[in-house]
């Protein structure tokens, strides 16, 4: 590309040309060409980083970038990406046409006036910033490195597993969104003829007693199964009193002014108006428990999330936040719960478990803690537990929210953006 422009200019010389244009691309082509070239350079860098064993010792912010020293003294900026540049301006609107003079008489009618010109075109959008890396985190452990196009880099830091680090790695983040936008799922038949081809339509008519997941009318199992993206799959076959994770859009200004009676009728209702994480439309919401009580009478069993094509994967992570149904409980009590005291505590527990049916481990949640209750969208880390082919998820509370027949609490929690790691 820059020979071409460099013949173009050749050509030119001598003439009066106003070539300062030409110049300006040509200076454009060639700093992307280097741009792009550092990029790839410390692209490089990074994957030989990994391959050879090498873990970070430090890391500075400085105003070009990220610098990342290694092991072996050797040195990788990770530079910002430059503002896009503003769109060219729209072309000027041609002037109207004049107006036709009036005709002679006693007092001649004015001519109309003119037509308005046509608007300019608006400019082109302004060009992205030109670097091929979206973000750097920090953490205790490691350092992540996220790609434009989704990819993300893992870089251990010294002693983060033992003296030398563990090793790092590199995959995409594939996202269970439960938008409808996103969904790539075939379409498919529940019981009654419910047609599913969004995600919305396996919202339940109703909070409690709905078609889809109630008593009288659960005919055959609910399930849902995101085909074609994390390949991430859930079902049930009886009423979701018995535990389930159900699609819900519904929300609520506050948790404060629920209606007195039985608050479960309005368990599938998010207290936020924004809905699900980043204020999308969708989330799904999590009923079920399991203890010696309810194992023993009720055969209770926990409800999980599985990969359908039986392959082991690791859920990196979701985000988690509490209904108003529980809010509203653990805030002021009901007819089964007592309010959350400064000691109180609820946690949901994720276990791992592999091809083999084998335990991974296992990770908690605390949706109260110390009395304080979690109220917006928040990041769970699901990594721990490893490469999994399915997580169940259970309850541990405090003694002031468990009776003589288990968990009193609500068993509920709501969660969205469920990010697989896609090697």
């Amino acid at each position: 590309m820059a020979l071409s422009v460099v013949a173009m200019l050749t050509a030119l010389v001598g003439c009066s040309y106003d070539d300062g244009a030409i110049w300006d691309k040509f200076n454009e082509l060639e700093n992307e060409i280097d741009q792009n070239r550092e990029d790839i350079e410390t692209l490089t860098a990074l994957m030989d980083a990994l391959s050879a064993g090498k873990v970070i010792i430090s890391t500075e912010t400085t105003d070009e970038g990220v610098v990342l020293t290694f092991s072996d003294g050797s040195k990788v900026t990770i530079r910002n990406g430059e503002d896009g540049k503003d769109g060219a301006d729209g072309e000027d609107g041609k002037d109207g046409a004049d107006g036709e003079d009036g005709k002679d008489g006693a007092d001649g009618k004015d001519g109309a006036n003119g037509k308005d010109g046509v608007d300019g075109k608006d400019g082109e959008d302004g060009k992205d910033g030109d670097s091929m890396f979206e973000s750097v985190e920090e953490t205790e452990t490691e350092v992540i490195i996220t790609l434009t196009d989704g990819r993300v880099i893992r870089l251990p830091k010294a002693g983060s597993e033992g003296e030398g680090g563990s090793e790092g790695e590199t995959y995409t983040l594939r996202t269970l969104s439960f938008e409808d936008s996103d969904a790539k799922f075939t379409g498919y038949t529940l019981y009654g003829g419910a047609e599913i081809n969004t995600w919305s339509d396996l919202i339940d008519d109703m909070q409690y007693g709905g078609s889809l997941t109630y008593t009288d009318y659960m005919e055959d199992t609910y399930y849902w199964y995101d085909e074609g993206n994390t390949e991430l799959f859930h079902s049930f076959t009886t009423p979701l009193w018995g535990g389930g994770h159900v699609v819900s859009n519904y929300i609520t200004e506050d948790y404060e002014t629920l209606p007195e009676g039985y608050y479960g009728w309005y368990e599938l209702q998010m207290s936020n108006p924004i809905g699900g994480n980043n204020g999308s439309a969708n989330f799904a919401v999590h009923n079920g428990y399991s203890d010696f009580f309810n194992s023993q009478i009720y055969d209770a069993s926990l409800q999980t999330l599985e990969f359908a094509d039986g392959v082991e994967r690791v859920i990196d992570h979701m985000y988690v936040m509490n209904t108003c149904y529980v809010l509203n409980s653990l805030t002021y009590g009901d007819g089964f719960n007592s309010a959350a005291t400064e000691s109180t505590y609820v946690k949901i527990v994720a276990y791992g478990y592999n091809a083999a049916e084998e335990e991974t481990g296992s990770v908690e949640f605390a949706l109260c803690e110390n009395g304080v209750l979690v109220t917006e969208w928040t990041k769970w880390d699901l990594s721990p537990l490893g490469k999994v082919v399915k997580v169940a998820f259970n309850f541990s509370a405090s003694e002031d929210q468990i009776g003589s027949y288990g968990l009193n609490c609500p068993a509920y929690f709501a969660y969205d953006d469920v990010a697989v790691r896609w090697e």
